[in-house]
């Protein structure tokens, strides 16, 4: 019953396993990242990842294909996150961005990168948590405004303007630590 084209998670209800595996293997990394940049430790952030797979399974059946599959899962990741927050106090990590990864470069450039990407992690940490996680959404997951809407359940021109706002916070903050530079 498979179909080449289409939403997988959809394909999987429909009784395609592999769409499911292919989900995993794609969305796993990605929302994992999400986690440790909101602050969860390694271990907390593979636990929260297992469970939005763990959510996406139990309500197979109530899911509707609306909008991009990404959305769907941060915003079930947003709400497991949310959920984890309220019984946990949060805890700031200083996971890496991915900034480095796959780079081909010395070990000064890598270390030029590594100490950038530690300077934007502590301007990220200063922000308040709604400007962070807005950035997360629209900046670092590159969900389109109308997702990021929806996910935060507020208008299109809401978001647009938090992201210019917070964006602006974040080169401010950025402007202060010499970021400005080394470019």
């Amino acid at each position: 019953m498979s179909r080449p084209h289409g939403d997988k998670l959809a394909r999987f209800r429909e009784g395609d396993a592999e769409a499911f595996a292919q989900l995993v293997a794609e969305m796993g990394p990605r929302l994992k990242g999400y986690f440790l940049r909101q602050g969860a430790q390694p271990a907390t952030a593979e636990d929260l990842t297992q469970n939005v797979f763990l959510r996406t399974l139990q309500g197979k059946s109530r899911y509707h294909e609306e909008g991009r599959l990404e959305a769907y899962f941060l915003r079930i990741a947003r709400n497991l996150w949310i959920d984890h927050r309220r019984r946990r106090r949060p805890v700031v990590g200083d996971e890496d961005l991915g900034v480095v990864e796959g780079m081909q470069a010395g070990p000064v450039e890598t270390a030029a990168v590594r100490d950038r990407a530690e300077r934007l992690r502590a301007a990220l940490r200063e922000l308040d948590p709604d400007s962070h996680e807005i950035l997360e959404l629209a900046v670092l997951q590159r969900l389109a405004y109308r997702d990021v809407a929806a996910i935060l359940e507020i208008p299109v021109g809401t978001v647009k303007s938090r992201v210019f706002y917070a964006l602006r916070r974040l080169r401010q903050r950025l402007d202060g630590s010499g970021m400005e530079e080394e470019e």
